[in-house]
């Protein structure tokens, strides 16, 4: 009886201890399936893309001109109100004149006196060669003629010249406008003494005007391998952005690159020439430069979100067929606002993480979800993809 009732203990315990051990072994497959951790993807599929590149620009005049007095006066009078656009040729200034006018009268009657004694020395000479054919003069009192006849023809040009100069001075008093412009302030009242290389007023141009920007070499680079200096192409638009973020109506080009890289800096300066008829850009303001082409290319381009780099290169964590995931060396272009072109390391379809990147590692197993913000058109096919909801099976290549 003891030896029955033992058995049937024995017997209890040991489907107590195999049905622990099945309950144990599930809840360690429950936790081994528990581990994967989810991770987002996308797929890796051509979008419309436009080449583009921004910069800080600084808006510089065509020209800009100090004007200055040449010569010592009393302002007289100004003939324009500061901020006036004024044309080509347009007196701005004139100074006091009377006594410029002086000069040139007193210049003018040194000339006529001039004249006359180099006429009178030519006579002079004249007579005495006549004389020293008969023999009646001798040559010492020819060569004193000649002398005097070379004497008074310098005369005549040092009166001649100062003639010139006096009325070069007279001009002077007219400040005149050497181009179409805008004109700045003057601090100068009628009637104030103005010595010479006095400062008057700033004038600029303004329509057509520059902007002045720098790019790295890598940019260079990447402007020259996008076409930007080809001339003979119209499909790149250059435009500004504004302070306020707005587009600039009129596109400009491309007209000026420098020979020398900045050593300082490691950047290359350019400029480009826009319209200004209606006087928006003003010389000194900052822009943005965008440049773009019109006609979009297809590219793979992916979420900035998704690229990681280190020391040499940059790379993306990609889910494979397996589920699993693999390091992926890519190449990149420029950025195009949250996103980011892949020029080399992806092919459409490749699922590539977007989030959750801090908790994978290569050659773990995950569970992928599909970003629910993926595209839903490959625009290379121009099929329509279904958008599937997040799963907790793999996500199959």
């Amino acid at each position: 009886m003891l030896k029955r009732h033992f058995l049937s203990y024995f017997a209890l315990m040991l489907v107590s201890v195999v049905m622990l051990n099945g309950c144990l072994k599930k809840k360690e497959t429950t936790a081994q399936v528990v581990q994967k951790p989810h991770v987002t993807v996308e797929k890796a599929v051509y979008k419309a893309y436009t080449e583009r590149f921004n910069f800080p620009g600084r808006v510089d005049a065509v020209n800009t001109v100090t004007l200055k007095a040449r010569v010592a006066g009393f302002l007289k009078e100004r003939h324009f109100d500061e901020g006036d656009v004024v044309k080509k040729g347009q007196v701005l200034f004139t100074l006091e004149q009377e006594p410029f006018e002086a000069q040139i009268a007193e210049a003018a009657a040194n000339l006529a006196k001039a004249k006359a004694d180099a006429k009178n020395a030519k006579l002079n000479l004249d007579r005495a060669l006549e004389l020293r054919r008969t023999g009646n003069v001798s040559q010492s009192t020819v060569d004193a003629r000649e002398a005097e006849n070379s004497v008074a023809k310098a005369q005549v040009l040092q009166a001649q010249a100062a003639l010139n100069l006096a009325k070069l001075d007279l001009g002077y008093t007219s400040i005149k406008a050497p181009f179409t412009g805008k004109i700045g302030l003057s601090i100068y009242s009628i009637g104030e003494y103005l010595p010479v290389n006095t400062t008057l007023a700033t004038m600029v141009s303004y329509d057509p005007i520059y902007v002045l920007f720098s790019v790295s070499e890598r940019e260079l680079l990447l402007m020259q391998n996008a076409g930007v200096f080809n001339t003979n192409s119209d499909a790149l638009a250059i435009s500004l952005v504004m302070a306020d973020d707005s587009i600039y109506r009129y596109s400009g080009q491309i007209n000026f690159t420098d020979v020398v890289v900045d050593d300082s800096t490691d950047t290359v300066k350019l400029r480009a020439v826009f319209p200004n008829p209606t006087e928006q850009l003003i010389s000194g303001q900052f822009v943005s430069v965008l440049m773009e082409y019109e006609a979009p290319d297809e590219k793979i381009v992916i979420p900035q979100a998704a690229l990681m780099s280190s020391a040499t290169s940059k790379y993306v964590y990609v889910v494979n067929s397996q589920g699993k995931v693999v390091n992926k060396p890519i190449s990149v272009g420029t950025p195009q606002g949250e996103n980011i072109v892949v020029l080399e390391g992806l092919e459409a379809g490749d699922q590539v993480i977007v989030s959750g990147l801090q908790k994978v590692r290569p050659g773990q197993e995950v569970i992928a979800d599909l970003s629910r913000t993926a595209p839903d058109v490959d625009s290379r096919s121009g099929e329509r993809k279904v958008m599937q909801n997040k799963t907790t099976q793999p996500v199959e290549k």
